[in-house]
């Protein structure tokens, strides 16, 4: 059963603030970051999770390891432990956690690591500020001073945005304070403007490499490895490729059971791209069994049928006919199944220095809108090449004023 976690209505800046004062109140700051610390790791596996409340378990499990008490932290609002793991019933304690995962992204910041720390939970941070549950960046913009928040937005601004469509990245930045929801609007399907970032989302397969150690690669790791680790400690590596004015960008990170273990940014120059190709991996599969289950049911059903009226057979004429029935239904079963198959896209790119990435799993409408905008760009530079580059020898048109 699938679970939907509904929007709750925003909180206001009054309570927010009223919040952050009863933090600011309490005498023990190093129990108020502990306090900060159980909560955002809580919610982050919440987000994570995608779950309508926070596990109790994590949060038991983090309360024991900190060596806090159940009413450490505790305000006016009441005990944030408690909320937390029970689940907040009102606005005030749904704003007090708000402002307990801000303080605690101003303590990440301030540790040598904040960067990374922050950068790591800003999925989780984004799903949450999109619920309204509890509003991270909102109460960060209502409590902490400027030159935090300053910090906050350098990190929000380097993040990966993880959107399946340029309509989704532009959603997503607007949940972050970087655009304004209007820059959602939905971009024609083959056709992107010059001025337009065209951004899709995938998977990670791995980095370009020559056929025989993409071949070796693939025995000794994607195949037996990759496929455990993804299917029994959910090992993913989403990854968004944008095209970001005359460069590609390819960013993303790797997780594992939630977690995030990297992260990374590539930027390809456009004019440095040693190779942008697309693929579709077996497009023809589903027709190819179709057509197969169809012929050897049509082959040996017909066969056997034949040869069991001639011996005057039941069983064996019964089981060529299953043979021929079998095969037609499985034909029926691929045009339901499969309508319109296209196959599993592949987009390898490598720049001239070397450095190359070969993503997967990427939206065939939305790659060739990608391939398209590249296609457009490249043209423009060359035809502004062309217009502006002029023989020594060869003077320059006049220009005459209309």
């Amino acid at each position: 059963m699938v679970r939907r976690v509904m929007a709750e209505p925003s909180l206001s800046s009054e309570s927010l603030r009223a919040a952050a004062e009863e933090l600011t109140l309490t005498p023990d700051d190093d129990r108020i970051n502990r306090v900060a610390e159980v909560v955002t790791d809580a919610l982050v596996d919440q987000a994570q999770h995608r779950a309508p409340a926070a596990s109790a378990s994590v949060v038991d499990a983090r309360i024991a390891a900190l060596k806090l008490k159940p009413d450490d932290g505790a305000t006016p609002t009441g005990r944030p432990l408690e909320i937390v793991r029970g689940g907040a019933r009102n606005a005030a304690e749904r704003a007090l956690l708000a402002a307990l995962v801000a303080w605690h992204l101003e303590t990440l910041l301030d540790r040598r690591d904040g960067v990374h720390a922050v950068r790591s939970i800003v999925p989780a941070l984004d799903w949450l500020e999109f619920t309204g549950h509890v509003p991270a960046y909102t109460a960060a913009r209502e409590t902490l001073e400027p030159d935090v928040l300053a910090r906050l937005d350098a990190v929000l601004d380097g993040a990966p945005v993880e959107a399946a469509t340029p309509a989704a990245a532009a959603a997503v930045r607007a949940l972050r304070g970087k655009a304004p929801l209007a820059a959602a609007a939905a971009t024609p399907s083959r056709q992107a403007p010059r001025g337009d970032t065209v951004s899709i989302a995938g998977e990670l397969e791995g980095e370009a490499m020559p056929g025989w150690r993409r071949l070796l690669w693939a025995v000794l790791w994607v195949r037996p490895v990759r496929a455990v680790l993804q299917g029994v400690f959910s090992l993913r590596s989403p990854v968004t490729v944008s095209l970001d004015g005359d460069a590609l960008r390819v960013h993303g990170h790797t997780e594992l059971l939630g977690r995030t273990l990297r992260t990374w940014d590539e930027r390809f120059p456009l004019a440095g791209l040693g190779l942008l190709r697309r693929e579709a991996r077996f497009p023809m599969l589903p027709v190819a069994a179709s057509v197969f289950a169809l012929a050897l049911g049509s082959v040996f059903g017909a066969r056997s049928a034949i040869e069991g009226a001639r011996a005057m057979y039941f069983p064996l004429v019964a089981l060529g006919l299953a043979l021929l029935v079998g095969g037609v239904l499985f034909d029926g079963l691929m045009r339901a199944v499969f309508p319109g198959v296209t196959g599993r896209t592949r987009l390898t790119v490598r720049g001239r220095d070397g450095r190359g990435a070969v993503l997967t799993a990427l939206p065939i409408g939305e790659l060739d809108v990608l391939m398209d905008a590249v296609d457009a760009r490249l043209r423009g530079a060359r035809s502004v090449l062309s217009a502006e580059t002029l023989r020594d020898d060869i003077p320059a048109p006049a220009r005459h004023a209309s």
